[in-house]
């Protein structure tokens, strides 16, 4: 049994046997298995590498477009800051209240300056010392200069550590800043929105100082024209109201944090629509960015602020029709009441003259 034997399969109904070669077999086993090993190696190799280079990749055309938002941002900066400068010189001879502006711009300029001066130029040299004190440590070569080394280093480190809870306080003061300026914002936004929304209600149900103050020689004809604006307000209204309506149910029901949301509307709008695989970018992006949201969730809540914009569109068409039929219908309404006016001044004119022409006749039959 310790070495069984085979029928022999070289000839054609051969009965003959010959003995297992183990060992042999075992070799094949083995050089086969280390091949297989080595082809699962090279194959694992080509993952990591294209992994690698698909990564780089994708960073390659993020900064491109982070460059160029950069870029866009710095323009826009620039323009706005010499807009708001230009304006504040100009009006700034005319009245004293833009003289206190221009005032107060250059005193966050200065405050600006000595933030940076005493926050990020502190950071810049330690940075800049630590380098020069890394080349200096490995060109150090005796026992002396190694001990001066550790006591430097020891400098150095406490140096570092007061930079850091330096930077720490800032960064705190910051902080309480800016959730200060941003609960104000906040205000500011509901009051500005109340009072848009005021606005939007008066655009829809005041009549335009155009109807209210037309010459027209009939008073029915005023109030059928004011009539018919006032229903064609309500339809445009109810339009506009179903369409708030369904924006409103749309916003509940997106259960995002507003950091989140800040951050995926952000990301987003950095992408131009024109861009390549845009879809694939900002979403390689909103992962990196939003790592506790799951790619499902993410291609979810495209779908619904997809949505959302869609309706946003509509209502913005829907403003634009109005403010396109308002117009329209009030133009309409003064020519009518001037087309008015005419007929009623030439029936006045006739009528005078067929009055003349009575009393012509009135005083040609008294003469006869």
């Amino acid at each position: 049994l310790e070495n069984p034997v085979v029928p022999a399969r070289n000839a054609l109904c051969s009965q003959k046997y010959k003995p297992v070669d183990y060992k042999h077999l075992y070799e094949l086993a083995a050089e086969a298995k280390m091949a297989s090993e080595k082809t699962q190696l090279k194959i694992k190799k080509t993952e990591r590498v294209s992994k690698i280079n698909k990564e780089q990749m994708l960073l390659k055309q993020h900064r491109q477009v982070w460059w160029q938002e950069h870029k866009r941002l710095s323009e826009s900066r620039q323009k706005a800051e010499g807009e708001i400068k230009t304006f504040l010189d100009e009006e700034s001879n005319k009245h004293n209240f833009f003289l206190d502006l221009r005032d107060l711009e250059q005193e966050l300029s200065k405050e600006r300056d000595t933030h940076q001066t005493n926050t990020v130029v502190p950071v810049w040299q330690l940075k800049e010392s630590l380098k020069l004190k890394l080349a200096e440590m490995q060109s150090y070569l005796s026992e002396e200069s190694c001990k001066n080394t550790e006591v430097n280093s020891v400098e150095m480190l406490q140096q570092i550590k007061f930079v850091k809870k330096q930077q720490k306080a800032v960064l705190e003061g910051l902080t309480l800043e800016s959730l200060a300026l941003e609960r104000e914002l906040e205000d500011c936004k509901a009051n500005a929105l109340a009072g848009s929304s005021e606005e939007k209600k008066g655009l829809f149900h005041e009549v335009p100082a155009e109807l209210l103050s037309l010459e027209c020689p009939f008073p029915d004809l005023k109030t059928l024209v004011i009539c018919e604006y006032q229903e064609l307000a309500h339809g445009y209204w109810a339009r506009l109201q179903e369409v708030d309506q369904h924006l409103e149910v749309l916003s509940r029901n997106i259960d995002w944090k507003e950091e989140d949301q800040w951050v995926f509307q952000t990301v987003i709008n950095q992408y131009p629509s024109d861009l390549q695989r845009r879809r694939t970018l900002y979403l390689d992006v909103l992962q990196r960015y939003l790592p506790h949201k799951s790619r499902h969730e993410l291609v979810a809540h495209e779908k619904a602020w997809d949505h959302y914009q869609s309706i946003r569109n509509q209502r913005r068409v829907l403003l634009l029709n109005w403010a396109q039929a308002r117009k329209a219908f009030v133009l309409r309404a003064v020519a009518t009441a001037a087309e008015a006016a005419a007929a009623h001044e030439a029936e006045v004119v006739l009528a005078d003259s067929r009055q003349k022409q009575l009393e012509i006749c009135a005083e040609l039959k008294a003469k006869v």
